[in-house]
């Protein structure tokens, strides 16, 4: 038995409806007790000793242990075994309690399946507290994997808008540089805010980009990828090209007559 305790479970009935216990007379159920307490008292399912040492122990007579050993062993009720001392040759008893024995059994089988819990329990929050190498791995190949994802800096886009000549729908303008820079660096790399910018001002010094209200919005011109453009297209003069409201200067023939916008 694994701890003393207080107290020992003891069901009368059990005791009373036992064939085997009701078969031993008055002095042998008494003395069979007498073990059990005495096995309890031990926190063992068993007695061991001499006779003489069962009888101490038991607080009984020899006589009466012998008597006991008797009626249990012939009967039944417990498993007994004798083997001689090797120093003074007396015969050693024991005495087995097989109820005791299966009650602790069924007591060390459940302290044993609770550790086991507990230690899967703790186990557990450890793996959470602490990622396995597996875990380690996939975090750090996902560290990676946001390393490459390149995310344009605010600074750089608010220069590259400065440097566009008009400055109208600056929060789609914005919007349209950053993914004007990441498609970018996929072609060139860390360069690209170097060469987005430089073409930005190229484009802002030529007459395409000094046309007033005639150069395009922001968002425009960097959505539809103009910075790519040859620029000697933003530096051709367009000699036929209209002036404002020049079409609503022109004569207008209304039924036969002749009438200026």
């Amino acid at each position: 038995m694994a701890e003393n305790v207080a107290w020992i479970k003891f069901f009368v009935g059990d005791w009373r409806r036992d064939p085997k216990v009701a078969m031993l007379s008055a002095a042998g159920r008494g003395a069979w007790l007498e073990m059990i307490l005495t096995m309890h008292d031990l926190s063992d399912c068993k007695v061991e000793g001499t006779v003489r040492e069962i009888a101490r122990m038991c607080h009984l007579d020899s006589s009466e242990v012998q008597s006991a050993l008797q009626e249990l062993y012939r009967l039944g009720v417990a498993d007994i075994s004798w083997c001689d001392d090797p120093v003074t040759g007396e015969a050693i008893v024991t005495v087995v309690s097989r109820r005791l024995e299966r009650e602790e059994k069924t007591r060390s089988d459940a302290r044993e399946r609770q550790k086991k819990y507990r230690q899967k329990k703790k186990s557990q929050e450890n793996n959470k507290e602490v990622p396995s190498d597996s875990d380690s791995d996939s975090d750090s190949d996902s560290d990676k994997n946001k390393e490459k994802v390149y995310k344009p800096k605010k600074d750089e886009v608010e220069a590259i808008y400065s440097a566009y000549p008009r400055k109208i729908g600056k929060k789609a303008a914005m919007e349209k540089i950053r993914i004007a820079l990441q498609g970018l660096h996929e072609e060139k790399g860390d360069d690209n805010f170097a060469y987005l910018l430089d073409r930005t001002r190229k484009f802002a010094q030529s007459p395409a980009g000094k046309r007033g209200e005639f150069t395009p919005h922001p968002s425009t011109w960097f959505n539809q990828g103009r910075y790519m453009d040859d620029p000697n297209e933003w530096h051709r003069v367009d000699t036929e090209q209209k002036k404002p409201y020049q079409s609503y200067q022109q004569p207008i023939r209304s039924r036969g007559r002749t009438v200026l916008g």
